[in-house]
């Protein structure tokens, strides 16, 4: 039974760990936040136990599952609770190859909640593993205040 359970993840695009590239990009957003939010960004990475990845690689969503519905632990939230915040942009090159990957980070209500990918991940994903990464250059820059309550 396992094994059909995991077919159906890989068919489906679920899974429980990050990939390496996805692990690239949410630290380079995390090295730019204030101490607090850090933490909370932390926080809220490890309590993924979820993760959708939509076709083609266009898309990556994170989810906090508990009782098979998505939880939405208050004291894992950001002070920004906008429904959708574009948090960071992420370009991601990589050397001697002139297509660039572009990472659009979102949050939802206070949760970190996806990746969008402009471009294919799938060259950069095989350059994220260790043994390459270096050829990896990886620019961050924040669009929104997390530690901010935007709603007031």
């Amino acid at each position: 039974m396992p094994s059909l359970i995991n077919l159906i993840r890989v068919v489906f695009g679920a899974s429980k760990r990050l990939s390496d590239l996805e692990k690239l990009i949410l630290n380079s957003v995390r090295m730019r936040l204030d101490t607090k939010t850090a933490e909370l960004w932390d926080r809220q990475i490890l309590a993924i136990n979820k993760i959708q990845r939509l076709p083609e690689g266009s898309e990556v969503n994170f989810y906090r599952m508990k009782n098979g519905k998505p939880s939405f632990d208050a004291e894992l939230s950001f002070a920004n609770k906008t429904e959708e915040l574009q948090v960071a942009k992420v370009e991601v090159n990589l050397a001697n190859v002139t297509q660039k990957l572009t990472a659009i980070v979102w949050s939802v209500n206070g949760f970190l909640f996806s990746i969008e990918y402009k471009g294919n991940p799938d060259l950069f994903a095989e350059a994220a593993d260790e043994d390459t990464r270096s050829e990896l250059k990886i620019k961050c820059e924040l669009k929104a205040n997390l530690a901010i309550d935007a709603t007031k």
